[in-house]
C-alpha cells in the first residue's frame, strides 16, 4: 500500500516537471539590441580565425553581439605624439589668432612713398638742385649797434642732377660810409658779383667753387667749399662747410655778406693800408623737421679773418669771431620758401645782434 502510494506521488512529480520545462523552451526570446551604425572609416567587424560558424538551429553563444544583445566597441586610434615638442620648428602655414593677425596687419604697413619732384621737407633736399629746376632767393638781415643792413639776391639753376651754377648780387646795404667824414645812415648799392659752380659727388658730399668780384674798385677772390649733408630718419640732418674759403686774388676779398665791410675794403685800397688775405670759415648747421612744412635751423661757425686766430693789423679788431644763428622756415608751397632766424656775428659783442630774413620761390 505505501509503495502504490510513493509510487504515485513519483509520477505527479515527474509530469509537472517536463510540463514546466516544455513551457520555458516554448517562451519566446527576448528582442536583439540593434548594433549602432559603425563610424565612418571602422573596418568591418571580422570573425577570428577558428570560431564555430553558425548554422541553422544553432544556438546563439556569448560571443555574438547580436545574441548578447550589446553593440561592439570601435576601438579609436590615439594621434602621434608631435614631432617637435620644444616649438623650434613651427609650421609658419599653421592657423593665426584674430591678434596674432591684427599684429601682422600693423607690422607688415609700409611707408607711403614720397611725393616726387623736389622735397618740401628741408631735410630731405638734396645739396644740388634737381635738373632744369632754377630757385631765386633773397636774405636780408641787419645787425643792431652800429647799425648796418645788406641784402644778397641769389640765383641757382640744375644743370644736371649733381651739377649746379650759381649767380649771386648784393643788391646793397644800409649803413654810415666810411670813405666820407659825415655820419649819415643811408642806403648804398652794392658793387659785388660772383659766379659759383656745385658739384655733388656723393649724396652726403659736394665741392663748390666760386669767383666773387667787386667791381670799383675792382676786386677778385677765390671762394672754396666743401658742402655736406648727412640726413637721420628723414627728420634731423647735420651739414656746413658750404663756405669754407675766401682767397684774396686781387686788392681785397669781396663779400656777399656785408656791403659796409666791402666799403671798408674798397676806402683802405685808396690809402695803401694793410689788406686781409681772406677769411677761413668754419660752420655747421643742424636741422629738425618739425612738421613736413616748418623746419627749425641753427649755424654755428668760427671766421678768421687773415687766416689767423690773433690780433693782427689787417683785422678791424678780434681776427677770430665766432657766431651763432637760429631760426625757422616755412614752406606753405612746394615753391616757396619763408624764414626768420636771429643770432649775433660776434658772441664777445652784444651788438652783433642780427635778425634776418629769407624768401625763396623757385621754377
Amino acid at each position: 500500500m505505501m509503495a502504490r502510494r510513493s509510487i504515485s506521488a513519483w509520477c505527479v512529480v515527474l509530469g509537472a516537471g517536463l510540463g514546466l520545462s516544455a513551457a520555458v523552451d516554448a517562451e519566446p526570446a527576448p528582442p536583439a539590441k540593434k548594433k549602432p551604425a559603425a563610424r565612418a572609416g571602422a573596418k568591418p567587424d571580422k570573425k577570428p580565425p577558428g570560431a564555430p560558424a553558425k548554422t541553422a538551429g544553432s544556438a546563439p553563444t556569448s560571443a555574438d553581439p547580436a545574441a548578447s544583445g550589446a553593440g561592439s566597441a570601435v576601438q579609436m586610434a590615439e594621434d602621434p605624439p608631435p614631432s617637435d615638442m620644444t616649438g623650434t620648428a613651427e609650421d609658419p602655414q599653421a592657423p593665426r589668432t584674430v591678434s596674432d593677425t591684427e599684429e601682422a596687419a600693423v607690422t607688415a604697413q609700409v611707408a607711403p612713398p614720397r611725393p616726387p619732384g623736389y622735397p618740401v621737407e628741408e631735410v630731405l633736399r638734396p645739396i644740388t638742385l634737381p635738373e632744369n629746376l632754377s630757385e631765386v632767393s633773397v636774405a636780408p638781415h641787419a645787425q643792431v649797434s652800429p647799425y648796418a643792413g645788406s641784402t644778397a639776391l641769389r640765383a641757382r639753376y640744375g644743370v644736371t642732377s649733381k651739377v649746379q651754377l650759381g649767380l649771386t648780387y648784393l643788391i646793397g646795404g644800409i649803413f654810415d660810409d666810411p670813405a666820407t667824414l659825415e655820419s649819415k645812415q643811408a642806403f648804398h648799392p652794392g658793387k659785388a658779383i660772383g659766379i659759383d659752380a656745385t658739384v655733388m659727388l656723393q649724396d652726403w658730399l659736394g665741392v663748390q667753387v666760386g669767383l666773387p668780384l667787386y667791381i670799383s674798385p675792382l676786386a677778385v677772390s677765390l671762394t672754396l667749399g666743401a658742402p655736406i649733408k648727412f640726413t637721420f630718419a628723414d627728420k634731423i640732418a647735420i651739414g656746413g662747410l658750404d663756405d669754407l674759403l675766401n682767397i684774396r686774388l686781387d686788392r681785397f676779398a669781396p663779400t656777399f655778406y656785408q656791403e659796409l665791410q666791402n666799403a671798408r675794403n674798397a676806402a683802405d685800397t685808396m690809402i695803401n693800408t694793410i689788406k686781409s688775405n681772406g677769411e677761413l670759415r668754419v660752420s655747421l648747421y643742424g636741422m629738425y623737421q618739425y612738421e613736413r612744412d616748418i623746419v627749425i635751423i641753427a649755424r654755428i661757425g668760427v671766421q678768421a679773418e687773415n687766416f689767423t686766430s690773433g690780433k693782427d693789423d689787417a683785422c678791424a679788431s678780434e681776427c677770430l669771431t665766432t657766431y651763432l644763428h637760429a631760426g625757422f622756415r616755412y614752406t606753405p608751397r612746394r615753391y616757396l620758401d619763408l624764414g626768420l632766424s636771429i643770432g649775433f656775428d660776434d658772441l664777445a659783442h652784444g651788438g652783433t645782434f642780427e635778425p634776418a630774413g629769407f624768401l625763396a620761390f623757385r621754377i
